[in-house]
């Protein structure tokens, strides 16, 4: 069974990889083969969503965990599995919110380096839609699509006038500059978002809201458990069960 184990994840990497290997750790071969048995066999058996969107949540994983390092290889591996250079730059881009500017651009600058050696065309189209002057009202649209405008607007109503600015950010920001692009829909959006936020840790208030969130644009619980599968090898245990505990109090298991 081990030996099957090799060989499946080894004929896995290979696909999506060639001749690179991201679980090769110089110094640490052990420990590189534990990592690619469980993530290419055990956990690529577990979780049947396709390749190519494992591949990008895997991306929503290695940004929000700040490691640029591991981006290049996994952008050539997402092509290789189909995804688009712009669902790519779009799942990217839809971390930044989450994670903040600076481990969104590190990523960018890998993917950008990325692109050049696949011989992506460039520079890829762009995707926003909204101006200075609707991004507000936009946003807002979004936001109250997903967690109901009444609860949006009544947050605004109840908070203190030192950080209302905050709210009407998150509606202008975060769901105007983003949730608005073009390339993904909202279903893909909420669940890189979830992913995201669950990699983070810390964050059970957000986990909750954004399990809500996705179901609301029609992910389901099984969704949300495949993305938490995706997230487990680079993100460990506690923060794991900390994301699925999120899950269970929204949405228990039937």
């Amino acid at each position: 069974m081990a030996q099957d184990r090799m060989e499946e994840s080894s004929a896995a990497v290979k696909a999506l990889y060639g001749t690179e290997n991201p679980c090769s750790i110089k110094g640490a071969p052990e420990l590189g083969e534990i990592m690619q048995k469980f993530i290419y066999s055990d956990v690529n058996n577990q979780v049947k969503m396709p390749l190519a969107q494992k591949e990008l949540l895997t991306l929503v994983v290695l940004t929000a965990n700040n490691t640029p390092e591991d981006i290049g290889i996994h952008v050539k591996g997402a092509l290789n599995a189909g995804a688009t250079p712009e669902e790519i730059r779009e799942t990217l881009y839809q971390c930044t919110p989450y994670v903040g500017f600076a481990r969104s651009k590190a990523a960018l600058i890998e993917m950008q380096i990325a692109f050049e050696e696949a011989g992506v065309k460039l520079p890829l189209a762009e995707a926003g839609t909204v101006t200075d002057t609707t991004r507000a009202e936009d946003g807002l649209n979004v936001q109250s699509g997903i967690f109901g405008r009444e609860h949006i607007l009544a947050g605004y109503d109840s908070a203190p006038a030192d950080q209302l600015h905050i709210n009407k950010f998150l509606s202008a920001n975060c769901f105007g500059d983003y949730y608005t692009r073009k390339v993904l829909d909202l279903k893909q959006r909420e669940l890189i978002t979830f992913t995201a936020i669950i990699t983070l840790g810390c964050c059970d208030p957000q986990a909750k809201a954004h399990v809500n969130g996705n179901l609301g644009v029609g992910n389901t619980r099984q969704d949300l458990i495949d993305a938490v599968t995706v997230a487990l090898p680079y993100i460990g245990y506690p923060r794991t069960l900390n994301a699925i505990s999120a899950i269970n109090a929204v949405v228990p298991a039937e």
